[in-house]
C-alpha cells in the first residue's frame, strides 16, 4: 500500500472497505483509507456496484441486499486498492462526498461486525459493513480492519 498523499511524511496503513451509506435509490459504497495522519472517507461506488443492490434489492428484497454484497465484495475490494495507491489530495478533490478527518481531531470509533462509528468533536459518521467475509469466523477481515484503526487510532478504537 501507498498512495502519494500530498501531505509531508504522510504513509497509507490501510483500509477498511465496503462500507454502506444509504443513498436514494441504491446504497452507496464507502471505503475508509487509513494513514498516519487521517482517515480518509472515499466513495468507492461504481455503476456496477450500484446497479447490483439497487437490482437485487428490487428483486428479492432484504435478502437480496446480502446477494449485491457478495456479488460486489471484490469489485469494492479492488477499488479501494486503486483509491489507496492513487492521490490522496486529487481523490478528496474529485469528489464532493469525500472527506478527510485528521486522526487528532477523532474521538471515538466503534467497530462491530455490522457497523462503524466514527465520531469526532463536530459529527458523527455511520456506515454498514458490508463485506460478507466479516461474518465467517474464520476469515481475518474483521481482525484487519480493528488492527488497521487501532495502528492508526490506539485505544479511541473499541471494537464490539
Amino acid at each position: 500500500m501507498g498512495g502519494s498523499t500530498g501531505v509531508l511524511d504522510e504513509k497509507v496503513l490501510g483500509y477498511v472497505d465496503n462500507l454502506t451509506a444509504f443513498g436514494i435509490i441504491a446504497p452507496v459504497r464507502k471505503s475508509l483509507v487509513i494513514t498516519n495522519k487521517r482517515v480518509l472517507i472515499l466513495d468507492a461506488s461504481t455503476t456496477s456496484t450500484t446497479a447490483a443492490s439497487a437490482g437485487f434489492a428490487y428483486v428479492f428484497g432484504i435478502f437480496g441486499r446480502g446477494m449485491a454484497n457478495r456479488a460486489s465484495k471484490d469489485e469494492v475490494r479492488e477499488t479501494t486498492e486503486k483509491l489507496a495507491q492513487a492521490d490522496l489530495e486529487d481523490l478528496l478533490k474529485s469528489n464532493p462526498g469525500n472527506a478527510a478527518l485528521d486522526l487528532t481531531d477523532i474521538v471515538r470509533v466503534e467497530i462491530s461486525r455490522k457497523n462503524i462509528l466514527i465520531k469526532t468533536a463536530q459529527k458523527t459518521f455511520k456506515y454498514g459493513l458490508s463485506n460478507p467475509d466479516i461474518w465467517n469466523r474464520n476469515s481475518t477481515v474483521y481482525d484487519t480492519y480493528v488492527q488497521v484503526l487501532q495502528a492508526a487510532l490506539g485505544t479511541k478504537v473499541v471494537p464490539k
